[in-house]
Formats: structure tokens, C-alpha cells, sequence
């Protein structure tokens, strides 16, 4: 829009809705266009929890870690090399002793 010669960006006017979403608090029987009734609430399932036992391998993975041998830290160990990197030229540096 100019008025008066100046120009200003102005974003578009929002769209206006024609038609109402039920979205009033006159009669909430009205807003429920659909009127069935809820679905009952769920039961809990014993079986279910049976099949989830099945499938559960918490207590194959105990099994496992009794099975497993315990690694130690190496012995005797000996660092002969070292790897090193310069940022300033992207080198990388390798001493060896």
C-alpha cells in the first residue's frame, strides 16, 4: 500500500473463515457431530504379558555375562609411537622412541 507516497510491506490480511468449526461453548451436544458413545476401556490383558515374557531376553543376557570371560588391562605394556596433528600447518607428526 502507498499512501501519501510512502510504500510500506505489510504481510496480507489473514484469511476470514466462512463457515464455524463447532468450536463455540453454546451447547456442547451440538459440537459432538459425531454422537456414538465411547469405546469401553480397555481390559488388562494377562496373556499379554505372557508374550511379552517370551520375548524377553533379559534373562538369556544374564546368562551371557556369567558366560563371558573377564579381560584384564594389558600387562607390560609399552607405548613406542605417538601420533600427533599440527592445526596451524595440517600436518600430522609421528614420534617414535
Amino acid at each position: 500500500m502507498c499512501d501519501s507516497g510512502v510504500c510500506e510491506d505489510k504481510p496480507p490480511a489473514p484469511p476470514v473463515r466462512m463457515s464455524s468449526q463447532g468450536g463455540g461453548a453454546k451447547d456442547p451436544q451440538s459440537a459432538n457431530h459425531n454422537s456414538r458413545p465411547l469405546p469401553s476401556a480397555p481390559e488388562e490383558k494377562k496373556s499379554r504379558n505372557k508374550i511379552i515374557s517370551i520375548f524377553d531376553k533379559g534373562s538369556k543376557k544374564k546368562d551371557k555375562d556369567k558366560d563371558r570371560p573377564e579381560i584384564s588391562s594389558p600387562s607390560d605394556f609399552e607405548h613406542t609411537i605417538h601420533v600427533g596433528f599440527d592445526s596451524v600447518t595440517g600436518e600430522f607428526t609421528v614420534t617414535v622412541k
